[in-house]
């Protein structure tokens, strides 16, 4: 009897040392179950750091709510766990973008006191959501991101450490800064047609004895450095029937810190120059339409970003 008393106390030495063990009782916290794949965003020519610098004027899962950054700049994405992708749209003002990400699910077990929960793995990235997402993608010209990459494929609570890159084409501050030329181009009032115009003098308010154009050529596009911050203002001196003068305003309203993608090179500034309307009145719009001149019947922006395509007028002048 006392035998068989000392065998059975012997068989649960290893069990109570299987249930005291701390590895068995300490869960991973980096494995724990999460849907929060982890985004961040860098300069492809600079990739040491993550961007912290991006004005995104929202961040969100496609028809969700918008996403607010960590404190180091990063983006925990929230995946949709009841599909296997989920979109999300990327607005910086001047540039958006979106990307669709792709996932499975494994069950995994992480100890006995742990249990077992269903994580997210294999992500994938694409630009169309009919397209089953791949380890990563090139974008396409005119848009914000260059490329996306998945990094880590595996979804869990560790947010030190991403699963998805975003990397912009940075223009190098030292070697290129964004146009401030705002593109104005003439037209007939009655046609629509192009039209070439002569005037005394084109000149920001406050500096007539510096003009930037006076009458010794025909324009049909002039090139105006827009000043300051937030508005500058034009006066268009014209000689007509070489006897009058009349003269006409222009003020632009403007944004300095636009993100832009730059026609030559194709690579993006964060402070170029965007968001432009024209003001008259004391308000603000795209159009205004000036039935008696005395120049311009209609001013119109065309768009509202500075780049540098002189094909494409940032405002149409129509006498």
């Amino acid at each position: 009897m006392k035998l068989s008393i000392k065998r059975g106390l012997l068989c649960l030495i290893p069990l109570s040392i299987f249930f005291s063990l701390p590895s068995c009782r300490d869960c991973d916290p980096y494995s724990n179950p999460s849907s929060y794949a982890v985004g961040a965003f860098y300069d492809k020519n600079n990739p040491d750091q993550p961007l912290k610098t991006i004005n995104f004027e929202s961040v969100s899962g496609i028809g969700g709510i918008d996403i607010p950054p960590m404190s180091n700049g990063k983006y925990l994405l929230p995946l949709k766990i009841t599909t296997r992708q989920t979109g999300f749209s990327f607005a910086a003002k001047g540039l958006a973008d979106t990307t669709y990400i792709d996932y499975e699910s494994s069950v995994n077990v992480n100890g006995p006191d742990c249990g077992a929960y269903e994580q997210l793995i294999g992500l994938g990235v694409s630009r169309d959501p009919n397209k089953e997402g791949t380890g990563s993608y090139s974008g396409v010209k005119g848009a914000l991101f260059d490329s996306v990459i998945v990094v880590n494929s595996i979804v869990s609570a560790d947010t030190a450490n991403e699963n998805i890159q975003f990397l912009l084409d940075i223009c190098d501050a030292s070697s290129k800064s964004p146009s401030r030329n705002l593109v104005v181009s003439f037209f007939n009032n009655d046609t629509g047609e192009p039209k070439t115009m002569r005037f005394k003098s084109i000149h920001i308010v406050g500096k007539a004895n510096d003009p930037l154009y006076t009458s010794g050529d025909n324009f049909s596009t002039v090139f105006l450095p827009v000043e300051g911050t937030r508005t500058t203002t034009f006066e268009f001196e014209y000689t007509e029937n070489n006897v009058d003068i009349l003269t006409q305003q222009m003020k632009v309203v403007f944004n300095a810190k636009t993100t832009i993608s730059d026609d030559e090179t194709g690579c993006i500034f964060l402070n170029g120059i965007g968001d432009l309307k024209l003001e008259s009145g004391g308000k603000q719009d795209i159009e205004f339409i000036f039935p008696n001149g005395p120049i311009f019947k209609k001013m119109q922006i065309d768009r509202q970003v500075i780049n540098t395509n002189a094909d494409w007028p940032n405002v149409k002048l129509y006498n």
